[in-house]
């Protein structure tokens, strides 16, 4: 776990586990290494944006709107680029594949409201080899997120 995750969780009184494991950077990894529900697993894409990032929440398996991300951040759909991992292994002391959608280092926090169905959250620590599990509304308490609609839709089956 990245300390500076650990030290914002504890500083908060944040009840939560860890599991560590294999390295991981996909959801495909994420479902063959991890022992949670694929379901429960929420990635967190980090976007850099004028004064900082903002880290999007979003269910692991959904597909990132961009276009609706960029309107949240107040940015046209051609300036919103994901952040490169050097700047926020830097920056936020977190590395792809374990991206944890917590308001670290002043970051702005998007949380797709599909997300709100889980009763657990399931993702990153700061580090691509350990995993936390928390209750979703301790998670709610601290995160200080923007609830919205940041995910595609679901194609529609025939």
């Amino acid at each position: 776990m990245s300390p500076s995750v650990k030290r914002f969780l504890e500083e908060r009184g944040a009840r939560y586990m860890v599991e560590t494991h294999a390295p991981l950077i996909s959801f495909e990894d994420a479902k063959s290494i991890l022992s949670h529900d694929p379901a429960k697993m929420v990635k967190g894409l980090t976007f850099a944006r004028p004064g900082g990032f903002a880290i999007v929440a979003l269910r692991a398996a959904d597909r990132a709107d961009y276009k609706k991300i960029a309107d949240a951040l107040g940015l046209r759909r051609a300036d919103l680029r994901l952040a490169d991992g050097d700047h926020v292994r830097g920056e936020l002391d977190m590395e792809q594949g374990g991206i944890v959608p917590l308001p670290i280092g002043s970051d702005r926090v998007l949380i797709d409201r599909a997300v709100l169905e889980l009763d657990e959250i399931v993702c990153g620590t700061g580090r691509n080899t350990a995993t936390l599990i928390i209750d979703r509304d301790v998670w709610l308490g601290i995160a200080d997120g923007e609830v919205g609609e940041f995910a595609k839709a679901a194609p529609v089956a025939e």
